[in-house]
């Protein structure tokens, strides 16, 4: 589920429990040294243990320092679980103080970011063991294939050596010679068998030595195979839960924040301080009006994207003002209809979004973008938050319906990648007066203020009023 949400800094009298919270949060990214054993190696550089511990070692000192890691992921894993199951009691005792909410649901969404990268390597490491099986498998046939030659080579050349001197036990090489001679030459073959084949007969047995290690690695690697498999198990299991919980925190955040949303929202504009993403008297007056098209009905913005929240409110409770179309960052937002951008703010990071973020005009909002335009004759503005910083219009600009505004993002109050949409109805007044009317007020709710519902058009009946964006797209 994707959601908005609100953010001021936290007063001196909650600062302690926060602290307290953090502290507990952190358990989850580090792993304290009181709650390890001591380890012969240093293990923080995990990439560079996991790269090394899912190919084919060579000693005994390496397979004992891969059993250590192995070890270390699971004292981490442990450690993790015992802060996801922290997390409910935590929201529990925080359901009455949004911005405690906030500073839980940002230390929570850090946690989760990791453990999501975490997944990420391992998945990764799972398909290293398993082509480090498959090849060290290869090798070991092939192994086995070069001890058995040898092994008939020797034996071979043994018997003919045997069958050369005449002689198949000591007790012939002195019972059945014939004479002194004879027996001289048995034994010179019995030597040629030892000083011949005595150097490929070490060989062999370090080929043999070399084999038997391969099969306890293939074991090994087979054993860590399933310990990955089972610690990414319980990774996506933790992922789980912790979305769970992160959803639970923010259903309750939504249903307390929206009058601390309004407030922010609804303060004095400095209007030197947004002058430049909104749109200027002089960009205003050099536009040709008369060129500007009334279009039959909108498109909708965010093709490729879907529902996430509707208006009026959120799936759990809240007031919500607007549509949320969740998409991946970078999905195309076009605009509904032919018409004028009156602001186009860009100064908040892409996927920067989380519980509590205030950048961006209007406050919270991220990147921003604002346009006027006329359908059917009734002049509409359209509205866009949480995009990415990636603007192909600025004010001023008159585009057509269709034509790509900018991509979507996570920026400002987002939980999540996705595309916020407000629509407002201005009546009959034209397109020309509306874009002059936010030039002076700079008022993104376009006269129907914030933190309610009674300027929807339904209720309200005149103009200006807020429309449900469904009704549209």
């Amino acid at each position: 589920m994707i959601r908005r949400f609100n953010n001021k800094p936290i007063d001196q009298s909650k600062k302690k429990y926060v602290v307290k919270i953090t502290a507990m949060l952190l358990s989850a990214t580090m792993i304290p040294s009181f709650l390890l054993p001591v380890q012969a190696e240093d293990y923080s550089n995990e990439e560079e243990w996991y790269e090394k511990c899912t190919k084919v070692l060579t000693s005994q000192e390496d397979v004992k320092a891969c059993e250590g890691f192995q070890q270390y992921q699971n004292d981490k894993k442990a450690s993790l679980q015992q802060s996801i199951q922290s997390f409910q009691g935590s929201i529990d005792e925080l359901t009455d103080d949004v911005e405690q909410m906030s500073a839980l649901a940002q230390e929570q969404k850090q946690i989760k970011e990791k453990l999501e990268a975490e997944i990420k390597v391992q998945e990764e490491a799972i398909a290293a063991i398993e082509a480090s099986i498959e090849q060290l498998n290869i090798e070991i046939a092939q192994k086995q294939e070069e001890i058995d030659a040898w092994d008939a080579q020797i034996k071979s050349r043994m018997k003919a050596e045997q069958a050369a001197s005449g002689t198949n036990s000591l007790a012939d090489l002195i019972m059945g010679s014939s004479s002194l001679a004879d027996m001289l030459r048995r034994i010179s073959g019995l030597e040629r068998i030892t000083e011949s084949d005595q150097d490929q007969i070490r060989e062999l047995n370090k080929l043999k030595e070399q084999l038997q290690f391969q099969i306890e690695e293939s074991r090994r690697l087979q054993e860590q195979h399933q310990n990955q498999i089972n610690l990414l198990d319980e990774d996506r299991q933790a992922a789980a839960e912790l979305e769970e919980s992160y959803n639970q925190l923010v259903a309750e955040y939504e249903m307390k924040a929206a009058e601390l949303e309004a407030a922010m929202r609804s303060a004095q504009i400095d209007m030197e301080s947004i002058k430049d993403f909104v749109i200027s008297a002089d960009l205003s007056s050099n536009i040709d009006y008369g060129s500007l098209v009334s279009v039959d009905g909108f498109v909708n913005p965010v093709p490729g994207g879907r529902t996430s929240a509707g208006t009026w409110a959120y799936n759990g409770g809240g007031l919500h003002l607007g549509l949320d179309r969740a998409a991946p960052i970078g999905t195309p937002v076009i605009a509904p209809a032919s018409g004028v951008i009156v602001a186009a703010n860009n100064s908040s990071p892409t996927n920067g979004g989380f519980l509590g973020n205030w950048s961006g005009f209007p406050m919270g909002s991220g990147n921003f973008i604002a346009m006027v335009c006329n359908v059917n004759g009734t002049t509409y503005a359209i509205s866009f938050s949480h995009l990415s910083q990636d603007f192909y219009v600025k004010p001023g600009d008159v585009v057509s319906q269709g034509q790509t505004l900018a991509l979507s993002g996570n920026a400002g109050n987002s939980s999540g990648p996705h595309t916020h949409i407000e629509a407002y109805n201005l009546g009959s007044q034209s397109v020309q007066d509306a874009v002059a009317q936010f030039q002076q007020s700079a008022d993104a709710s376009f006269g129907t203020g914030w933190g309610t519902t009674s300027t929807a058009c339904d209720y309200k009946g005149s103009a200006p009023c807020r429309e449900r964006p469904e009704k549209f797209f």
